[in-house]
């Protein structure tokens, strides 16, 4: 009896155990990362300019509750996002949801303008980053979406030389059509053009330099834009235009749809160089002679025939009387030397490969224009061009030619005068003139600082006094300007001026400081120096050539007032 009791207890207890178990197992709320729905949707093809609706669908398929989903949307690259009525700068999008309960699903949409080409695939995709109940790790699921654009409401097609010659004539054709079958209206072209680009001829006339504005497009219609200018750039680089659709959205307008196209700058049929004394980046100064070489160079398999070579002479700062032009002849009323195959034989017919130069001279003006208002810099420049209208079989255009400019920099020429006083104007005498071996005379010092040029940078004035000189600190500065420094621990006077402009102590007054120093002297028979290595530096802010000017060491004879009287007695 004993031992039936016994196994029914054990079969009870073994029931309950697996009972427990169970419970422990199925009984409790579960989590599975799978059943936390998320689904981005959106239209797999569309066309250039179509609105975009992305529905994102979040949902919880969990038995526990989900908290903190934190979500991102990313619309994909140069959509076009209106909020508020105006276009948001932003491609992403965020929201949050605090909590979403079990069996709860919600939506919600994006919607974006398509910008591109005929072929391009444009990505969206959503982020999500949750909690789910008590449980300590975070969560994270993400969905994309493909769209490719199958066709564009306007067909666009920019054309370009694949390769140009620097410096010489590009035209750049544009033509647009509406294949939408819809009329469209409140549109724009915006062309953009490479660096090195300057525009001739323009047809029709745009808005400005590079707009042209359509009001009404109507479908199946189409127009052409040229645009021909002068194309410069070095041999190798790739010069890319473009032009951007616009589109009315609200009270702005929005690039859609962009074409673009690129030439290569190929080694041109003649190569042309200028050199100012022996440089392309020479720094003139007044009354400079320079010293022009123009070397060219037939770089084409053809003989080149009936050459003209026109350099254009810019700038006031050129004195034009001192001008020889080596046999060119100079045109006044245009500013321009001409050499042609009289004077060159070269230019009558310049075979493959044959290089040669012309050269001339002039100088620069002696003195800055002593008149006019506000600042600027002062430089003279040089147009060059070698053409000729004969062009060999085979090459396109209605010319050869090559160009080449050159600006020469002009550095300032500052001055700096440094004077000394013994009964100063402003600040009187003190002590004894002739000095007296043992007693104190008190001096002025004076620097005036003119600069007729370029705006400088950096300026500064130093100076040392020597043993026996006392720094009294007393000064005296321009309304607006520094003071000088005094150094105790190397003797040392430093004026820091910083920015000195154009035109000082020309169009507006010098720049000018005065101190006074203390001079005691026991060495009789001699004239005690006052102060020394003055030297003023800064830098020409246009050429940025450092300045520095020194002046000599003044002594108690080199005074303004009592010149020669300054021996020691």
């Amino acid at each position: 009896m004993a031992q039936k009791l016994l196994k029914w207890l054990i079969l009870l207890a073994l029931i309950l155990f697996i009972v427990a178990i169970v419970i422990f197992l199925f009984g409790k709320p579960s989590f599975s990362e799978n059943q936390v729905i998320l689904e981005l949707n959106g239209p797999t093809q569309a066309s250039v300019g179509d609105e975009v609706v992305y529905k994102v669908k979040y949902g919880n398929d969990t038995k526990i509750k989900l908290h903190n989903l934190r979500f991102k949307f990313t619309y994909p690259e140069e959509s076009v996002v209106i909020k508020d009525g105006k276009v948001s700068g932003e491609l992403t999008e965020t929201f949050t949801v605090d909590e979403l309960q079990s069996g709860k699903s919600e939506e919600k949409e994006f919607r974006a303008f398509m910008v591109g080409d005929r072929g391009n695939i444009k990505n969206a995709k959503i982020e999500l980053e949750f909690r789910a109940g008590n449980l300590r790790s975070s969560f994270e699921k993400s969905e994309t979406t493909s769209t490719t654009l199958i066709s564009v409401p306007v067909s666009l097609t920019l054309v370009a030389p694949p390769t140009a010659v620097s410096g010489q004539a590009v035209n750049y054709i544009f033509d647009y059509r509406n294949e939408s079958g819809e009329n469209i209206s409140d549109i724009k072209f915006e062309f953009s053009y490479p660096d090195g680009f300057e525009i001739q001829e323009q047809t029709p006339k745009p808005v400005g330099t590079n707009t042209w504005s359509v009001p009404l497009l109507r479908r199946s219609d189409g127009g052409r834009i040229s645009v021909k200018g002068i194309l410069r750039g070095k041999e190798g680089e790739v010069k890319t235009v473009s032009v951007s659709l616009k589109r009315k959205v609200g009270d702005e307008f929005v690039a859609y749809q962009k074409s673009a196209t690129s030439s290569l700058i190929s080694n041109p049929l003649l190569g042309l160089e200028v050199f100012a004394n022996g440089s392309k980046t020479y720094a003139a100064h007044l009354g400079d002679r320079l010293q022009y070489v123009v070397r060219y160079k037939n770089n084409s398999n053809h003989n080149l025939i009936g050459l003209n070579l026109e350099i254009k002479l810019e700038g006031e700062m050129y004195d034009l009387a001192t001008l020889d032009t080596s046999g060119g002849f100079y045109d006044g009323s245009r500013g321009t030397i001409v050499w042609n195959a009289a004077v060159v034989p070269d230019f009558s017919v310049l075979p493959p490969n044959k290089s040669g130069e012309v050269k001339f001279t002039v100088d620069v003006k002696k003195d800055f224009p002593s008149s006019g208002a506000g600042a600027r810099n002062f430089f003279v420049k040089t147009s060059s061009r070698l053409s000729t209208s004969n062009v060999p079989s085979g090459v396109d255009g209605n010319e050869v030619a090559a160009s080449a400019d050159m600006v020469t920099r002009i550095s300032t020429q500052p001055t700096f005068l440094q004077t000394a006083f013994y009964n100063d104007p402003a600040f009187g005498l003190s002590g004894p003139l002739p000095p007296k071996a043992g007693e104190e005379t008190v001096f002025t010092v004076h620097w005036q600082i003119a600069n007729p040029g370029n705006d400088m940078n950096t300026v500064e004035v130093r100076a040392v006094l020597p043993p026996g000189v006392t720094w009294k600190n007393i000064v005296s500065v321009g309304l607006g300007q520094t003071e000088p420094v005094f150094n105790s621990n190397n003797s040392e006077v430093v004026w820091n001026i910083g920015v000195l402009p154009q035109g000082t102590g020309i169009l507006t007054s010098k720049y000018e400081v005065s101190f006074q120093v203390g001079v005691k002297s026991s060495v009789v028979g001699k004239a005690p120096v006052i102060i020394k290595d003055g030297k003023f530096s800064g830098s020409d802010s246009f050429t940025k050539e450092k300045i520095i000017l020194n002046v000599p060491d003044l002594t108690t004879d080199d005074l303004v007032d009592r010149p020669g009287e300054g021996t020691v007695e």
